[in-house]
């Protein structure tokens, strides 16, 4: 029964000890991140030269205007010069007129690499890349 006494007495002393204080902490403010501003490409400038400006023209001028090019090859009836760089690559078909020379009568331009955002003008930015100083 002491015992009994003992801890009850033990337990209202500690129950009596000093009130400890809450603080209701706010919970953290997230933090806000600004809105990213968006600012438009600006447009390029037009193209140095136009592919139509080659259409019709002999291996000589070509060769003139964008130098020699990287690979030359028959296909046909046709003379396909490549040109390539690091921007695109360009296929440009001769074909024999009725003279007998030949005349750029269809260039192919790839739609890749650092042209692709050019809408309507990747084969003229393509070409202009080639030409010659």
């Amino acid at each position: 029964m002491r015992i009994l006494c003992l801890i009850s007495v033990v337990l209202m002393v500690c129950a009596c000890g000093p009130e400890k204080e809450v603080v209701d902490i706010p919970p953290p403010v997230p933090e806000v991140t600004p809105e990213p501003e968006i600012v438009e490409k600006p447009k390029p400038a037009e193209p140095q030269f136009k592919m139509n400006n080659i259409l019709g023209l002999t291996t000589n001028s070509v060769e003139q205007i964008l130098g020699n090019p990287s690979l030359r090859r028959v296909e046909n009836t046709a003379q396909v010069w490549l040109y390539d760089n690091q921007f695109c690559n360009a296929h440009v078909y001769f074909y024999e007129n009725d003279n007998g020379d030949l005349n750029v009568e269809f260039i192919e331009t790839s739609e890749e690499k650092d042209l692709m955002d050019l809408q309507g003008q990747r084969a003229d930015f393509c070409i202009s890349t080639f030409l010659q100083n």
